[in-house]
């Protein structure tokens, strides 16, 4: 059994990570040879007609290169975690519009199938005529191990972790969390990321550099984690990683109610949701007043991931639906 992967991006790319190649040394273990070409290219179709299964992770391609894999693969798979068809941070032209949408009906119409992360995006590509099945975002359970219990005396961190590109939405609860940290002076700020936010204020927080491989030792130290997004189109078709890694290491989740991270989790698995200040406000102080509260919260978030969203539970569904078993 041999599947050839169309990705979105390299290694290094978030979406292409978990979406591929965290599973690549189950594949093996399984027998199953996996060939990654290298981003945005399109092998020859010799080539392709050489797998067994092509999987195309995100990527768009233009309407011929995608008659040509639907004449070529004996199985094409679409898998897709964002709603790219909406413009993420910028405006797209009427003709950039009508390209993207063009291209993503002719791939959600000639795959075999559509692997989406949530149902959000499964509900729109269904209305282009596409079949969908549901595989969420996962992390590998060896890299996110059973915590450490937390102390409920220990100094409470509400955490964020995230890309420099994503530290406007921190930016935007700087309000709510300096009258936060004002009401409430047993808690602290602390920011993993790769570049510092910019405050208007001397908001306080502990900063720490991104490290490839250092997130799980960094969300670690966070007793509660902060998961804020625009209520933007794009962002509602996102699984947020970060939550899932909030969860794996057993915190409890404060986090914007995004149609895709609704579906992540609830009260009863850890993620609490807020729509304005005064509801952050509310929970976060919710949280850090009552210990065994944020406790019982972050057993339940752990509880959650461990029961759904472990990279070899997902897995052994992702990889029938690719290869068809």
């Amino acid at each position: 059994m041999k599947i050839l992967v169309l990705p979105f991006g390299d290694a290094a790319c978030a979406s292409t990570h978990y979406r591929v190649i965290q599973y690549l040394e189950m594949l093996k273990a399984d027998g199953i040879e996996c060939d990654i070409a290298a981003p945005g290219s399109m092998p020859a179709p010799a080539i392709i007609a050489d797998y067994d299964a092509v999987l195309v992770q995100k990527k768009l391609f233009s309407t011929s290169q995608v008659r040509m894999l639907r004449s070529r693969a004996k199985r094409l798979v679409f898998d897709i975690d964002d709603a790219t068809w909406h413009p993420h941070g910028r405006k797209h032209s009427w003709m950039t519009r009508w390209r993207t949408n063009r291209r993503l009906k002719t791939m959600v119409r000639a795959a075999d199938l559509c692997v989406i992360a949530n149902n959000y995006l499964g509900d729109h590509l269904r209305k282009l005529g596409g079949q969908t099945c549901l595989v969420p975002m996962s992390l590998n359970e060896k890299d996110w191990p059973e915590p450490a219990s937390n102390t409920t005396d220990a100094p409470i961190k509400i955490g964020w972790s995230g890309a420099p590109a994503n530290l406007r939405y921190l930016e935007s609860l700087e309000p709510m969390l300096d009258k936060a940290l004002n009401v409430h002076r047993t808690a602290s700020l602390a920011i993993f990321c790769g570049d510092r936010p910019k405050f208007k204020s001397d908001l306080p927080y502990t900063y720490m550099p991104w490290q490839k491989g250092a997130e799980r030792a960094a969300v670690s130290t966070f007793s509660i984690g902060l998961l804020p997004l625009p209520m933007d189109a794009f962002s509602q078709g996102k699984s947020p990683i970060k939550a899932l890694q909030y969860m794996a290491t057993g915190i409890p989740v404060v986090a914007t109610p995004a149609a895709g991270a609704l579906e992540i989790g609830d009260s009863h698995s850890g993620v609490h949701f807020a729509s304005t200040h005064e509801q952050w406000l509310q929970l976060l102080g919710d949280l850090i007043e009552n210990a065994q509260y944020r406790s019982s919260q972050g057993h339940a978030a752990r509880n959650a991931f461990v029961n759904s969203y472990t990279a070899s539970q997902v897995y052994a569904k992702w990889v029938k639906l690719v290869i068809q078993q």
